[in-house]
């Protein structure tokens, strides 16, 4: 293809020079067969005149038949290799690679979608015997609730049932989250409620596992009520997912602390904890999808390294923001900014439903099912 340009190349710089040459070589023939004309002997004019008009006639012809031969050369060149010529630097090898990278690329695209559409399938398959199951045994709890001192073996199984059934229901729920964050279904069912109520809730409602670690857990405001609007659920799973975390890595004998405050048009929440902190240079990957703080706590604490990055997503669902601050051996401190937004189609706020501790209840024997107490 290289070739075929230069080619092209050389026959229009031919094509200039021989049109010059003709014009340089028949100008003066021309002017000497007008002085031959004008000045010679009227006999021989007729003579002349002829041979005029055979200069000219040559001229004209060699012009037609040097651009009937450069339109022929032109058109040569197929349409489908116009844009292949159109810089001088083209290599067919390069060519070729980029249009199998191109095909690759849409099979790992394909590939990639099928894969999530096979999670979320597998997840949903998964979830309806786990929930089966777990409602089993809380109905026969239900109908034969164990005795304080229970020490039978069937009230023992029972709970390691329960607790894994949480164990695997955490996890199918963070794997369909990530197919639908994946897919852009996850969409937020805001309503207007009191902020600092809800966050209060949800830490007395974790008091008693922090109390079987033997932790301390101060909640502290000086806010009485902050209005605005929030997905309730999600802010749930946030808070959670921040104090599962500070039970999970602070030891024995440590303290967890959780504060609201208002600055401006921004609520300010806070988890802060004494355990063992985080490197600085980890905070870059902290919320990064799959990603643990060490290998050490990998294999000392349970996880799959899903819960940060849903933290992050359903945080940035809200406007919000997250920042932690931490370093090794100083505990951490994870920091949550939300914009105080109204939502105008619910100007009541959310009431508080009879059954909302048992859903928080819920929610936090799913998302605490990793921590052993």
């Amino acid at each position: 293809m290289l070739k075929r340009f230069n080619h092209i190349n050389l026959t229009n710089h031919a094509y200039k020079i021989i049109m010059k040459l003709l014009i340089i070589i028949s100008v003066p023939i021309v002017f000497f067969a007008l002085f031959y004309f004008l000045y010679s002997n009227p006999m021989h004019t007729s003579n002349y005149y002829i041979f005029i008009q055979l200069v000219i006639m040559v001229i004209l012809i060699a012009s037609l038949f040097v651009m009937h031969f450069k339109q022929n050369s032109t058109n040569k060149i197929n349409t489908t290799d116009l844009d292949k010529v159109a810089y001088k630097g083209y290599d067919p090898i390069q060519q070729k690679l980029l249009e199998e990278l191109t095909t690759l690329n849409k099979q790992l695209l394909e590939n990639d979608k099928r894969k999530t559409e096979f999670f979320s399938n597998v997840s949903h398959e998964l979830k309806t015997p786990i929930s089966i199951i777990l409602g089993a045994i809380q109905l026969i709890e239900a109908k034969c609730p164990p005795y304080i001192n229970d020490k039978r073996k069937s009230s023992k199984y029972h709970k390691t049932i329960k607790h894994n059934c949480y164990r695997l229901l955490r996890l199918i729920n963070n794997i369909l989250d990530i197919t639908r964050m994946d897919s852009g279904f996850i969409k937020l069912n805001t309503v207007n409620c009191n902020i600092v109520y809800l966050i209060e809730e949800i830490v007395q409602s974790i008091a008693p596992y922090s109390k079987q670690k033997d932790l301390i857990m101060e909640f502290d405001t000086e806010e009485e009520e902050i209005f605005m609007s929030v997905d309730i659920d999600k802010i749930e799973r946030i808070v959670l997912n921040l104090l599962s975390n500070a039970i999970k890595f602070t030891p024995a004998g440590g303290k967890i602390y959780v504060n609201i405050k208002r600055i401006e048009n921004s609520v300010l929440i806070s988890v802060k904890d004494t355990g063992p902190g985080i490197p600085k240079k980890l905070h870059s990957e902290i919320f990064e999808r799959f990603k643990q703080t060490n290998s050490c706590l990998t294999r000392e604490n349970e996880g799959s390294g899903i819960g940060l990055s849903l933290v992050k997503f359903f945080i940035t669902l809200h406007n919000g923001s997250i920042k932690l601050v931490s370093d090794e051996g100083e505990g951490s401190e994870f920091i949550i900014e939300l914009p105080i937004i109204l939502n105008s189609e619910s100007q009541e706020p959310a009431p508080v439903k009879e059954n909302s501790s048992h859903k928080i209840i819920e929610a936090i024997n799913i998302e605490f099912s990793d921590i052993y107490f």
